[in-house]
C-alpha cells in the first residue's frame, strides 16, 4: 500500500498506510511481550515487513533513526530465538535476510557487529544445518563481511589509524574476498555474462546483461561486490600511509585496487536490470504509457546499497556513476521506495 501510494502520488492512500502500519507496530510489540510468539517465525517477518515500510517511506536521513530501531530490534530477537531457529528453512532464510540489513546498517553508521550477531552467526555455523548451507558454498560471505565492518568502525573511531595494520586487514580481506569468488565460479553459484539486442527497449548496460541460477544467487554476488569495492576503497585510501618504500609495490596495489574497483562497479551495473525493478525506457521520462517491470520485493531493495556505492565512487566514469543513479531513480519510480532517491541525490 505504500510503495502503491508514492507510485501513483495518492496522499489518501499514505495515509492509511501508516494508520496500518500503526496498527501492526502495536500488533507486534504485543506479540514481542508474550514469549510464545516473540520467537515465532511470523514475528520476525513482521518486523522484517515492518523494517521494509520504513525503507519504503524514507523521505531524508532525519528518518534513518526509525530504521536502525528497527534493525536494532531484529538483532535482539534473533538472539532471542537461538539455535532453534536454524532448525527450519524459514529460519535460515529469515536471519540470512536480517543479517545482511544488519551489516550495512552498521557499515553506513561507523559501528562494530554487534556481539549478539557473532554470536548467533557463529551458532548457525557450528549447526547441522549450517554445516550443510555452507557445505555447498565456498565459506561465509557473512564472516568475511563482519571483519570488513569492524575495520571500518575501528578506522572511524580512530581506534586503528596505523596505515601498514590497515592495509594489511584490507589486503587480507581482499584476498579472501577472490578466493570466495573463485569457489564460487566452480559452484552452481556461478554465472554468465551475454549481450543484449536493446532495440525492444530493454534496458541494459553495455548491451550486457548478467544470467544468475536465482535471483537469491544475484543479491549474493552483488553482496561480494560491494564488500570487494569497500575493500579496495580502504586500500587506496592507505596505500601511501604505509612505512615501506617500494613504490613499485604500492603502484602494483594502487592498480589493483582500482582496476577491482571499477570493474566490480560495471559488473553491478550490469546485474542491476534484473533486480532493480527498472522501467524499460529512460528513466528521466516515466509517463503513464511507461512501460515498467517490476521485480520482486527483495530485489529492488537488495540494489539499493551496491548502487549507491557505486554512485558515490569517484574512480568510476561519469557514464557508470549516472547509470547507478538512473537504477536508484528507477527504483524509486517503479517500485515507490523512497530511501532510493534519497541515495541518488547524495552522489558525492
Amino acid at each position: 500500500m505504500a510503495a502503491i501510494s508514492n507510485i501513483s502520488n495518492a496522499p489518501e492512500v499514505v495515509l492509511r498506510a501508516k494508520e496500518r502500519y500503526g496498527q501492526a507496530l502495536k500488533a507486534t510489540n504485543m506479540a514481542l511481550c508474550d514469549p510464545s510468539q516473540a520467537t515465532a517465525d511470523t514475528t520476525l517477518m513482521t518486523i522484517l515487513l515492518l523494517g521494509l515500510f520504513v525503507t519504503i517511506m524514507f523521505e531524508s536521513w532525519n528518518d534513518s533513526h526509525a530504521w536502525t530501531t528497527h534493525i536494532e530490534g531484529a538483532t535482539a530477537l534473533l538472539q532471542l530465538r537461538g539455535k532453534d531457529q536454524f532448525t527450519r528453512e524459514l529460519g535460515i532464510q529469515l536471519y540470512i535476510q536480517f543479517r545482511q540489513q544488519i551489516l550495512q546498517a552498521c557499515m553506513h553508521r561507523g559501528v562494530p557487529v554487534p556481539p549478539a550477531l557473532v554470536e548467533i552467526t557463529m551458532q548457525f555455523e557450528a549447526s547441522r544445518q549450517g554445516t550443510q548451507y555452507n557445505s555447498l558454498r565456498p565459506g561465509s560471505l557473512a564472516v568475511l563481511g563482519f571483519r570488513l565492518v569492524n575495520l571500518s568502525a575501528a578506522m572511524s573511531t580512530q581506534q586503528m589509524t596505523d596505515g601498514d595494520a590497515i592495509c594489511q586487514i584490507a589486503s587480507d580481506v581482499d584476498s579472501d574476498l577472490k578466493a570466495w569468488a573463485l569457489m564460487s565460479l566452480q559452484s552452481r553459484r556461478k554465472f554468465r555474462e551475454i549481450g543484449v539486442d536493446t532495440s525492444d527497449g530493454i534496458v541494459c548496460f553495455n548491451g550486457k546483461r548478467h544470467v544468475y541460477n536465482s535471483e537469491w544467487g544475484a543479491q549474493v554476488w552483488n553482496n561480494w561486490r560491494s564488500l570487494s569495492i569497500v575493500t579496495n576503497r580502504i586500500i587506496l585510501d592507505h596505500v601511501d600511509k604505509q612505512s615501506f618504500h617500494d613504490d613499485a609495490l604500492k603502484e602494483m596495489m594502487r592498480s589493483h585496487s582500482i582496476s577491482v574497483i571499477q570493474s566490480l562497479s560495471t559488473d553491478i551495473c550490469i546485474s542491476a536490470p534484473s533486480l532493480s525493478g527498472s522501467p524499460r525506457q529512460c528513466q528521466s521520462q516515466i509517463t503513464p504509457n511507461t512501460k515498467i517491470k517490476l521485480t520482486t520485493i527483495t530485489g529492488a531493495p537488495s540494489m539499493i546499497w551496491p548502487l549507491h556505492i557505486v554512485s558515490q565512487e569517484k574512480l568510476n566514469v561519469p557514464s557508470v556513476r549516472s547509470w547507478a543513479v538512473q537504477q536508484l531513480v528507477g527504483i524509486r519510480q517503479s517500485m515507490g521506495i523512497k530511501q532510493a532517491a534519497v541515495l541518488a541525490d547524495t552522489v558525492g
